[in-house]
C-alpha cells in the first residue's frame, strides 16, 4: 500500500471515530453538504474532494491540529533553496 494511500485510510478511521461520538453518517453528511456515499468513502480512506476532506475536520475540530503541523512544516522549508528561474528570452532547445 502506498503512503498516500495508509494516509487516507488512517484519516478516515479518525473521522469516523470522531463522527460516531456525536452523529451518524446521515447527520454528518448532511452538515457538509454531501451525500452519504461520499462520508461512507472518505471513512473507508477511498479518494474525495479535498474541499470536502477539509470540511469534515474542520466540523469535528481536527482542522486545527493538521494546520499548526503545515505551518510548523512551511516554516521549516519555507527559507530553503529555491528553483533558479530561467531568464525571459531564453527558450527551450528543440533537440527531441
Amino acid at each position: 500500500m502506498l503512503v498516500a494511500e495508509e494516509f487516507l485510510s488512517t484519516l478516515g478511521q479518525l473521522i469516523k471515530h470522531q463522527r460516531s461520538l456525536t452523529m451518524d453518517q446521515s447527520e454528518f453528511a448532511k452538515r457538509l453538504g454531501c451525500g452519504v456515499n461520499t462520508v461512507y468513502r472518505m471513512e473507508k480512506g477511498k479518494p474525495i474532494n479535498s474541499l470536502t476532506l477539509l470540511s469534515a475536520l474542520e466540523l469535528l475540530g481536527l482542522l486545527e491540529h493538521f494546520a499548526t503541523i503545515l505551518d510548523g512544516q512551511y516554516a521549516r522549508v519555507a527559507n530553503g533553496p529555491q528553483r533558479k528561474r530561467r531568464k525571459l528570452g531564453e527558450d527551450f532547445s528543440n533537440d527531441f
